[in-house]
């Protein structure tokens, strides 16, 4: 899984989140302050590990990111069904590198 944090609740919680679709390079690091503490670890131990992620969820949300049940968390533009996505730009066209010339005299 992708989504990382850093600080505890109550306060500033930073998130680090990376797509997880296949060769996506995208990247989203955010803060968000989280008002109430998480549940007892000794009563609810996931409730306690995932109460930071669960209320960044509707934020993710908002932003365009989508979780996807046993693969992860993609980026809005991995989101957009590939029928949908605009083509990315084809690179330009670029002549054979050319090697300078050597003066036949030698370095002057």
């Amino acid at each position: 899984m992708s989504l990382m944090t850093e600080g505890e609740a109550p306060g500033p919680v930073r998130f680090y989140l990376a797509c997880d679709d296949i060769g996506c390079p995208a990247r989203a690091v955010f803060d968000l302050v989280i008002d109430d503490p998480p549940p007892p670890i000794e009563d609810d131990l996931f409730g306690h590990i995932l109460h930071s992620s669960t209320r960044a969820a509707p934020y993710l949300e908002e932003q365009g990111w989508t979780f996807n049940q046993g693969i992860g968390y993609w980026c809005p533009a991995c989101s957009t069904p590939r029928s949908q996505r605009s083509a990315p730009p084809r690179p330009g066209r670029r002549g054979p590198a050319r090697r300078q010339r050597r003066d036949p005299r030698g370095p002057q």
